[in-house]
């Protein structure tokens, strides 16, 4: 008689009772499932898990996070130039709306080689923006998602992009948001360590208002250098009241600015005048003519009297 195995006596557990088990909610373990990550059966169309195999696939994962931890370096000793080059810079955003500014941001380091899977990224950052927006007040927002997917980021990378007008991003103040920062750290190891340092080093106004206020790329990557290394350096400043910040152009900014304004100047053809001003105009212009005409033959008539010289009385 054959030996029975011992794990068909094993009761199956439903997707309710292994999302309790595992302390996740029904719709990841379904969504684990369904993407094949999770070990399961489908039994007339419901799924169905063993717990030996569920713990045996729980020790696996446990033991690739516990390898890969050890590899990953903590995140407050990471040099953050290494994570935001020059390349990852975006001074001028275009978009003019939340999810376009995301679709901006990802494409940047889609085109850096940072990312595999561009769509997956851009969804879970939206994903986690419809729960709560990642703007703060002062105009900073620091996008990133829920899920640490390995396997589609390349390498640990930090986005800022800028705009110049603002967008409403839902803010707590309710202002405009001016500076994005698109995290893609791979590991809890490294995001929350820099999220940390990113927030210290953007709490001041008067910071942002100079990031705001520069004219190039390796201006604001320098400035965010800066105020990264003084945060490492525990000599950062206290924040200040926001209202007595505001940006102001730098001198090249300024000059910019004058010369573009000049050029549409020229450029820009003279308004045209109202029929009703022109018909004044001429109107005006031919009745001073006229009057020109009539005054002048008495002026020279008059001057030939003025030149004649008095007769001398005789005696």
């Amino acid at each position: 008689m054959p030996k029975k195995n011992q794990d068909d006596d094993e009761p199956l557990l439903t997707i309710s009772e292994l999302a309790v088990y595992l302390h996740l909610d029904e719709k990841t373990v379904h969504k684990l499932a369904t993407a094949g990550k999770l070990p399961g059966v489908q039994l007339d169309r419901q799924w169905r898990f063993k717990r030996r195999t569920v713990d045996e696939w729980l020790e696996h994962q446990l033991a690739a996070d516990v390898e890969s931890f050890d590899e990953v370096p903590d995140g407050m000793r990471v040099p953050l130039e290494e994570i935001l080059p020059e390349s990852a810079i975006i001074p001028h955003l275009k978009s003019r709306d939340p999810i376009a500014v995301i679709e901006e941001l990802a494409a940047r380091a889609y085109a850096n080689g940072w990312l595999t899977d561009k769509p997956w990224f851009v969804g879970a950052v939206v994903e986690r923006e419809s729960l709560a927006s990642t703007a703060m007040e002062g105009g900073v927002a620091f996008l990133h998602t829920r899920a640490k997917d390995k396997g589609k980021i390349g390498r640990p990378f930090v986005i800022c992009g800028r705009s110049w007008e603002g967008i409403p991003f839902g803010a707590p103040d309710g202002k405009p948001t001016f500076l994005f920062f698109l995290l893609g750290l791979k590991y809890d190891k490294l995001h929350l360590p820099i999220l940390g340092r990113l927030a210290r080093a953007l709490r001041n106004p008067a910071t942002i208002a100079r990031l705001r206020s520069m004219s190039s790329t390796d201006q604001i990557r320098a400035g965010l250098l800066k105020e990264d290394a003084a945060v490492l350096a525990g000599v950062a400043p206290p924040p200040e009241a926001t209202a007595s910040f505001q940006p102001k152009l730098d001198r090249q900014l300024r000059l910019r600015a004058i010369r573009r304004v000049s050029q549409q100047r020229k450029v820009e053809p003279a308004p045209p005048e109202a029929p009703a001003k022109v018909a004044r105009t001429r109107k005006s212009s031919a009745k001073v003519e006229k009057v020109a005409e009539t005054a002048a033959p008495a002026k020279t008539a008059r001057a030939p009297a003025k030149s004649e010289p008095k007769p001398r009385k005789t005696t």
